[in-house]
């Protein structure tokens, strides 16, 4: 069998390797000058297309290279046009290259239009395919993730089923939503996660009001525009790309072993022994014999694959593309997994002499989910449970039933809950989407968009008898369509060579419907059926049954005019106006007016600097809203509160109350932004970016504010007050470091500094008061003085307002009181601002390397300067609640010094949360096409994402979500970030 195998592999080589060194071989010499100045180009790249067989030009531009006679050489030079040459019975080619301005035209998708990356005015990023992140993507944002600045993307932990939060230049707001806008194909509204990365061909975020306001209503926290693949005119083409990764923890919260409680348990027993002889370790400490380390319990090696597969091609009049992508995460958690089936088409057909161009897409996303609760300190939440449980209790009894012990309130076995309990969704969405241009006549081009997406989702949960209390199964259903349809119409005219106009005019319409059921019970007879016969749960009460339904709709009108003169002054211009049937009807429509102006220093004749290709100064003004809010917020509605008796007939009766009271006035918030932006690119684009300087004020802030009863219905009212602002400034840095055959650099950076301020709580609010946010509970912290983040006039977003520690009398906390003094009570301890989340510099660092040729190298950076981390794992876990529950090491030496006060908050759990990450570090290898026929192209590579992580911070992690107002805290309950270790192959057919 072995001299089998040996022969093949002989004449597998013959058969691959041989005929191509015994082709006739040519020695090519010549030079490459530029078609400018006719000066030598030094360093310029000669390579024989598909392969690794390549030279380079000396000093003098000239090279030499022995290549077959068949041979296609390519020549390549930073900032220049490459050619491609048939090397046929020449023997000198002498080269003239072209400057090329690619990076300068290059087309930017802005909202309801595309325009060249040189005509800009508004604060506009694109990243690339080939620039997104690579690894184990669960979510198509977290492909973007450190690749522009000002855009923040954070993720909790390592759950392949939580999303991630975007924050576009700070938050816009305190109770609405503060996401961006996605539109993906033309679509607004759109879930990324239902975008495979594989299918995106770029992402374009428009961050300024400027840009974005174009969208109107929902423009103010930014929006981020995702263009898929399409086919183009040529040769039908097949590509595969499959990876498989192994994820892991990357850290343990660090917690004491069996040994540490017993040997705790043994001093507790010497000292009782003074005054009680005849104790024994049994009368202080109920030992579960066991060493059972339950994070190790809990958490595995999680598999996971993706495979896409994609077929592509076109002819001049249509093109198409279609993929499939199948996904399979396993969490580094027991029972946490996510499998996904993206199936997609694009297809694009011309007619009517091109003067018509039909284009649609279909995609479907078929979701199944499973779920372990953890984000609270119940009996089955998961983390809690394990974090606390005592090491010395095993898992299993002797009988293989699960071990159970009652040492405190809430104390539950962690493995019988994930091994027991099922909570699982599954989901399908289908979005299809329709568009036809039509030129009327020269330079006038009428479009229509039409989209319809419907997205259904069914959850279950059962737990049996037995396990926490009695059994509990519940099932429900939600189903929600949306629809759209825009028309466009769009006239471009060339007045003379110096004047170029570019029009625009609108109509939107969109509606979304949502409905939706829920059944739930108690006290389980069996589990064979689970959730999927309720009747068997015989436990029905009142609030059992709950079924909903409701839709909101938009409809705008917009319009944009762009002018450029001689190509090198430029003016933009577009309102628009919104009317949505979530305000009151005394304020359902506005205006978001922008405008903004370029102009190309460069371009001028007293800028003539060879050195400089791109010196461009924009200045820009906008007005965009946000509707981000639940529906019905401004009328008065009534929800069903209970049963009751009628004391005429005695029977039940359902009670209805107003949770909020109607508010006719109620309307969008308000973002009002200016923007500062400078474009360069120098040394023939070798080093070009952008630098942006912002200021934007949100006003008319939404939030459930509390009024008086009577007069009001209720205590309660949506409406609007208060106001923000943010400032900051961003610095894009793009480099081609260094570019020979042998070896090339590429390089992104990309810097940002983001403020956030309160400027007015608003008339809800008494001068000098704090509203209160970051609230923390368990452990017994329960009642108004737990909460680590307070919103204050002049202060910044994510600021940590706590109580000032100074030392522990006899066991007790003592602070600093308000009186001026001290109090060893928290309601009368002076709190001060003691540090903010957010981070004084975010930074994103992307390098590509090409090496030897066949090789390439990515190495990302992330990094967050100057952000403060409230350690809340550290609170609950440092409190001696020794030997019952688990505790961190630090809990010993409060026990020693006799601490009587349980866990609290207090400043000195805020910790200096900076921290620097090698976020993505990849290997690959590519193959030489002309061995591995039909294979065009193949690439093989290895991967590592979240590799190392260098910080000061104690804790698991120094990155929290940044969503909401009340960020920068470590919680107990976060699942934990991972540590992924990735193999994949790329190839082309």
């Amino acid at each position: 069998m072995i001299k089998k195998l040996r022969l093949t592999l002989i004449l597998i080589f013959i058969k691959v390797f041989i005929p191509g060194l015994l082709l006739a071989q040519v020695t090519i010499t010549g030079s490459v000058i530029d078609s400018e100045d006719n000066s030598t180009l030094p360093g310029v790249t000669v390579l024989e297309k598909n392969t690794g067989i390549g030279s380079i030009t000396d000093i003098d531009g000239k090279y030499s290279i022995a290549v077959p006679k068949d041979a296609i050489l390519v020549f390549s030079f930073v900032g220049y046009k490459s050619q491609e040459i048939v090397v046929g019975t020449q023997t000198i080619i002498n080269v003239v290259l072209e400057k090329q301005m690619e990076l300068l035209d290059e087309v930017i998708v802005i909202g309801y239009g595309t325009q060249r990356k040189s005509d800009k005015t508004g604060a506009v990023a694109q990243i690339k395919a080939e620039e997104m992140n690579g690894g184990i993507i669960t979510d198509a944002i977290q492909a973007i993730q450190g690749k522009s600045a000002g855009v923040l993307i954070t993720k909790k932990g390592g759950d392949p089923n939580e999303g991630f939060s975007v924050r576009i230049r700070g938050a816009s707001g305190f109770d609405s939503n503060t996401q961006p806008l996605y539109v993906v194909d033309g679509v607004p509204g759109v879930d990324p996660s239902t975008v495979a990365p594989e299918d995106i061909e770029t992402f374009n975020i428009l961050k300024d009001a400027a840009s974005a306001a174009i969208y109107g209503s929902r423009g103010s926290n930014g929006v981020v525009i995702i263009n898929t693949k399409r086919g183009s005119e040529g040769n039908f083409k097949v590509q595969l790309n499959m990876k498989v990764s192994a994820d892991q923890v990357a850290n343990k919260l660090d917690l004491l072993g069996a040994s540490d409680i017993r040997n705790y348990a043994q001093g507790l027993l010497e000292e009782a022994l003074i005054t009680k002889p005849t104790y024994t370790i049994d009368s202080v400490f109920n030992d579960g014999g066991a060493n059972t380390d339950w994070q190790d319990e809990i958490f595995r090696t999680g598999i996971s694959q993706v495979y896409n597969l994609n077929f592509s091609g076109g002819s001049e009049k249509s093109n198409y593309y279609a993929s499939i992508t199948q996904s399979n995460w396993d969490g580094a958690m027991l029972g946490t997994s996510k499998k996904r089936t993206i199936g997609k088409v694009n297809l694009t057909q011309k007619g009517l002499n091109d003067r018509l161009t039909v284009s649609g897409s279909i995609s479907g996303t078929f979701e199944s989910n499973d779920y372990e609760n953890y984000g609270g300190w119940g009996k089955d939440d998961i983390l809690y449970q394990a974090f606390s449980r005592n090491p010395t209790d095993p898992i299993y009894n002797a009988d293989g039933t699960y071990y159970e012990a009652t040492r405190v309130f809430n104390y539950q076995n962690p493995v019988a809950i994930i091994n027991e309990i099922d909570n699982t969704r599954d989901a399908q969405r289908f979005l299809g989407n329709l568009k036809a241009d039509l030129e009327i006549f020269k330079g006038l081009t009428g479009s229509v968009n039409m989209a319809y997406t419907q997205d259904d989702h069914e959850n279950y949960y059962f737990r049996p008898n037995g396990l926490i209390d009695n059994g509990y199964g519940r099932r429900s259903y939600n189903n929600t369509t949306q629809k759209l349809i825009e028309v466009t119409g769009n006239y471009v005219k060339q007045l003379n060579e110096n004047h170029t106009v570019n029009a625009l005019l609108g109509y939107s319409w969109q509606e979304l419907n949502y409905e939706g059921f829920s059944v739930q019970a108690r006290d389980a007879q069996s589990t064979y059926l689970a959730s999927n016969n309720l009747q068997a749960l015989i436990d029905l009460k009142y609030g059992d049954i709950d079924s909903w339904k409701g839709m909101w709709r938009l409809i705008g009108f917009f319009g944009r005019v762009q002018y450029n003169y001689q190509q090198k002054y430029h003016l933009s211009a577009s309102v628009r106006r919104d009317g949505s049937s979530k305000f009151g009807e005394n304020n359902r429509w506005g205006w978001f007016p922008t405008v903004a102006i370029g102009w190309d220093i460069h371009k001028e004749s007293f800028m003539a600097i060879s050195w400089i290709d791109q010196l461009k100064l924009r200045l820009s003004y906008g007005t965009s809203g946000n509707q981000e809010i639940g529906e019905y917020r401004s009328q008065l509605v009534f929800q069903n509160s209970g049963l009751t008796v009628d004391p005429e007939s005695g029977n039940d009766v359902v009670t209805f109350v107003n949770p909020w009271n109607a508010n006719p006035n109620l309307k969008w918030e308000e973002t009002t932004e200016y923007n500062l932006g400078v474009d360069y690119a120098i040394f023939n684009s070798r080093i070009n970016g952008s630098l942006e300087v912002y200021y934007k004020r949100t006003t008319d802030l939404i939030g459930l504010y509390s009024v008086p009863k009577p007069p009001n219905l209720s205590d309660r009212t949506y409406a609007n007050s208060g106001e923000l602002e943010s400032y900051g400034i961003e610095l894009f840095v793009q480099s081609f470091i260094y570019d020979r055959s042998n070896f090339k650099w590429k390089s992104m950076l990309n810097l940002s500094h983001n403020t956030t301020k309160i400027l007015d709580l608003g008339e809800y609010f008494e001068d000098g008061s704090v509203r209160k946010e970051g609230w923390i509970s368990g452990r017994g912290m329960v009642g108004e003085e737990y909460y680590v983040t307070g919103i204050m006039e002049g202060e910044e977003l994510g600021s940590f307002y706590l109580p000032t520690y100074v030392t522990m009398l006899d066991g007790v906390f003592v602070y600093k009181s308000e009186a001026g003094g001290y109090t060893d009570k928290l309601s009368e301890a002076k709190r001060t601002i003691v540090g903010t989340a957010a981070p004084d510099l975010e930074i994103g660092w992307s390098n590509t390397f090409t090496l030897y040729r066949n090789w390439d190298l990515d190495i990302n950076f992330r990094s967050m300067i100057g952000n403060d981390v409230y350690n809340a794992t550290e609170m609950f876990f440092d409190n001696p609640d020794l030997p019952s529950l688990n505790a961190s090491p630090t809990a010993l030496d409060w026990e020693e010094k006799g601490r009587v006060t349980g866990s609290t908050v207090m400043d000195i759990y805020v910790e200096d949360g900076s921290f620097v990450r090698l976020d993505y570090l990849a290997l690959g290898y590519n193959f030489s096409s002309k061995k591995i026929k039909p294979i065009s192209n193949l690439k093989i590579y290895i991967a590592a994402n979240n590799l190392i992580t260098i910080t000061g911070y104690s804790g698991i992690d120094p990155e929290t979500s940044v969503n909401g107002v009340s960020f920068g805290i470590d919680q107990y309950n976060v699942y934990p970030k991972t540590r992924t270790f990735s193999f994949g192959i790329n190839a082309t057919f």
